[in-house]
């Protein structure tokens, strides 16, 4: 772990330099921004990695966890649709249809369909899934918490506060794009 930590370390100043070396050239360059950015994306490469070699012990890719998670808390464990899942992933909706292939090959999942709708495939947790998924939780948010030892719990929730008001942002400065994208396109189908 030294080992990964050192190569980390060496990563983070290498970027740190030539970014702002780069950027002081720049006028609307904001070094505050670039660091919070910089360790956001530190901070998630390496939370993804510690959190996957963790489902890993289990046979599991986080996706699949997630799955599994949302069909063991589906209402009365009746099981979801195939784009009810994709819409509440945590993480990437890349192929669904293959996750699921691949949690009923380990038998964790089944694939039944509507009684009224032959057509309509519903995803739903086996009983082995279920067990898995309560042997293993427990064990994951306890890894989890002790990933925030350092942190006390008036941090957490300020960082929690301070993500939260991030992602507000973001999605304000999409929201304000996509409308100057769309008023550009009607002021040039005016002309």
């Amino acid at each position: 772990m030294k080992d990964a930590q050192e190569e980390l370390d060496k990563k983070i100043g290498y970027y740190w330099q030539r970014i702002r070396a780069f950027g002081e050239s720049h006028k609307h360059f904001d070094w505050n921004a670039m660091e919070v950015l910089l360790n956001l994306t530190f901070t998630h490469n390496l939370l993804d990695s510690v959190l996957s070699q963790k489902t890993r012990e289990y046979g599991l890719s986080r996706a699949a966890l997630n799955v599994l998670s949302i069909l063991n808390h589906s209402e009365g464990k009746k099981g979801c649709k195939h784009h009810e899942i994709s819409k509440l992933l945590l993480v990437s909706r890349a192929n669904i249809t293959g996750l699921i292939d691949g949690l009923i090959r380990q038998g964790l999942v089944e694939r039944v369909y509507d009684e009224n709708d032959r057509r309509i495939c519903i995803a739903r947790i086996s009983k082995k899934g279920e067990e898995l998924v309560g042997s293993f939780l427990p064990k994951y948010y306890e890894y989890a918490a002790g990933l925030f030892l350092n942190l006390s719990d008036q941090e957490k929730q300020q960082l929690n506060g301070l993500l939260v008001k991030m992602r507000s942002s973001i999605n304000d400065k999409l929201k304000k794009s996509e409308n100057e994208k769309l008023g550009s396109k009607k002021t040039k189908h005016n002309k």
